[in-house]
């Protein structure tokens, strides 16, 4: 017995001195690789003034507001108030709504694609290798293209508007919520897909009764998820003239309006916040803590 208590203390730490290597190995090989992106991105040249953080910092400072507590409630007329700030309100709410309407209509689009591509590709569903395979590589060369080449190629066929922004996030949603659904749909527990094929049913009445039940919070939870950060992805598309806020955005960076940038991405996180707050609420509703609360 002590023969084989020390044999396995041996094995055992042969095992750990290997992992330990290797794990010091792939340390050493990411912080080279690390270096060497420093090195050639030139992200402390001396050709940018050899101080990135602090032309940061400059840059963060100019987009403070010249604020005075004295005026800070007064009209716009009134230099240094904040309705002196936030002088196009009205105009940058009404883009910023569009920039919701523009993620909403995309991730619902997407979302819905999504399912179709999750459960054409998920090995437990889709006993068809060959439909797996095309939907899986669909789902990638569509994670591939850059959303913003995407958009300019858009606004370049459909012209100046929310149609390209649409699209181009309709597209991203699709190929990103595609393999996270079927990923989702691959882990379900198989005891009730069993039972019902045991009981005759079709493919359509397993993934109703069988795998939707199961899966349902996950994708809510990602769709929301997404519906966020596609708030945040069609203002930054408006840059390149596809709808929202981002073209009032792109107007202020023309003019170099400083402290207009800061205001216009404080409304854009002000958007994301509440779009959050009220996601939170519906994901908990689904998965049922609203009602334990």
């Amino acid at each position: 017995m002590t023969a084989a208590v020390e044999t396995f203390e041996q094995e055992r730490r042969r095992v750990l001195r290997r992992r330990r290597a290797e794990a010091l190995i792939g340390l050493l090989a990411f912080s080279a690789l690390l270096a060497l992106s420093f090195q050639r991105s030139e992200f402390f040249s001396a050709d940018i003034g050899g101080d990135p953080l602090g032309r940061i910092g400059e840059f963060l400072a100019r987009m403070v507001p010249d604020l005075k507590a004295e005026a800070l409630l007064e009209d716009r007329q009134a230099r240094g108030s904040l309705a002196w700030w936030y002088y196009e309100l009205p105009l940058w709410l009404r883009t910023g709504w569009q920039t919701v309407e523009m993620a909403l209509i995309a991730t619902t689009a997407g979302a819905a694609a999504a399912c179709f591509a999750g459960f054409a590709c998920a090995r437990n569903l889709m006993p068809l290798a060959p439909v797996r395979f095309v939907v899986r590589r669909t789902l990638e060369l569509i994670r591939t293209l850059p959303d913003l080449i995407v958009a300019l190629i858009l606004v370049a066929a459909f012209g100046v508007g929310p149609l390209a922004g649409v699209i181009t996030l309709a597209l991203s949603t699709f190929g990103s919520l595609g393999k996270l659904f079927a990923e989702v749909n691959e882990e379900v527990d198989p005891r009730p897909l069993e039972a019902l094929e045991a009981s005759g049913a079709g493919l359509a009445r397993k993934i109703r009764y069988g795998v939707l039940p199961q899966v349902l919070p996950n994708y809510a939870s990602y769709a929301l998820l997404r519906l966020e950060g596609n708030v945040a992805a069609a203002a930054a598309l408006g840059i390149v003239g596809a709808g929202g806020i981002g073209v009032e955005l792109q107007r202020a960076i023309t003019y170099t309006e400083f402290d207009t940038y800061l205001a216009i991405l404080l409304l854009i996180v002000a958007m994301i916040f509440l779009i959050d707050i009220a996601s939170e609420q519906i994901r908990h509703r689904l998965i049922g803590l609203g009602a334990k609360r």
